[in-house]
């Protein structure tokens, strides 16, 4: 279970639907359930880092000329 910190904020269209929601505990029932999708939508996966330097891999890259840009093999 995730807990929000200090910052976390619900989002106002979750406030507004909440609203109409008049049973306090069918309202407190999904207030906690939003709360814990909203924490894990907002969890971001590392990406592994990409390694740019060498040029395209596979062997086959682009030699520019002086007009066009010609494939090489």
């Amino acid at each position: 279970m995730l807990k929000p910190n200090k910052t976390f904020r619900l989002s106002k269209q979750t406030k507004r639907f909440m609203c109409t929601i008049a049973d306090p505990v069918e309202r407190n029932e999904f207030k906690r359930i939003m709360i814990q999708a909203e924490l894990a939508a907002a969890i971001v996966p590392k990406r592994e880092p990409r390694d740019n330097k060498g040029g395209p891999k596979g062997g086959m890259g682009y030699s520019s000329s002086a007009n066009a840009a010609t494939p090489t093999a």
